[in-house]
């Protein structure tokens, strides 16, 4: 059931600081009371569905202020890929703090937009996504073709879409030369996301390297 604009209290035990105010999504805290600050709540996306509430940080700030609900996961540093030649050989699992995928999908069904920032840094490593040696793979477990900053199936990334990329190919990482190159972007597909998981190939000689980055997923605004 939605409750539009509606704050539920459901007891008056303190966490920290804060009383234990569920709501929606931080987007709901916020319509519901204007003043709310920045912090971590207990949020409840399915109301009163099977799913329990679940502790996230509100940024009531960012977005102009329209409460952007924000979700850790054990992958945010820069992290080496090497070592890694066959398609997909390099396999990088992604645990969100507090929440499972299924308290987070329901998180994108009750916000009008959701994000993650994902970059890869390389030198000789391409995603060639013709036949994929890199790719995401999404929360539904669905093998991702695309990269930030480009549309959902595309087979780009952000520099494809505007025929940007270096050596005129759809993903600066696949010009494969011995410069360090960089393609990154927003993932903005709200029925795909979070990130469940990364795969990247392409590595295994000793001049071929890659970093990956994955950013926090963030929802906002009232669905």
């Amino acid at each position: 059931m939605k409750l539009q604009y509606v704050v539920k209290i459901i007891s008056l035990k303190l966490i920290g600081h804060l009383p234990s105010v569920v709501g929606l999504s931080c987007s709901y805290l916020k319509k519901g009371d204007p003043t709310t600050d920045s912090g971590n709540y207990n949020i409840d996306p399915d109301g009163e569905g099977d799913l329990e509430p679940f502790s996230v940080y509100c940024d009531m700030t960012n977005k102009n202020g329209v409460g952007v609900t924000v979700i850790s996961h054990d992958s945010e540093s820069r992290t080496t890929v090497d070592g890694y030649e066959g398609q997909g050989s390099y396999s990088r699992d992604i645990n969100y703090t507090g929440a499972s995928l299924s308290q987070l999908a329901s998180l994108t069904s009750v916000s009008l937009h959701c994000e993650q920032f994902i970059k890869y840094k390389c030198r000789h490593s391409g995603f060639w996504f013709d036949d994929p040696y890199g790719w995401w793979v999404s929360r539904d477990s669905t093998k991702m073709i695309y990269w930030g900053g480009a549309s959902p199936g595309s087979g780009k990334c952000a520099c494809g879409m505007n025929n940007s990329c270096a050596a005129n190919g759809r993903c600066n990482c696949d010009a494969n030369d011995n410069v360090w190159r960089e393609d990154s972007g927003l993932l903005t597909d709200k029925t795909k996301l979070p990130v469940k998981q990364l795969r990247f190939g392409d590595t295994g000689e000793s001049h071929e390297k890659g970093y990956h980055t994955l950013g926090k997923f963030k929802c906002y605004g009232t669905a």
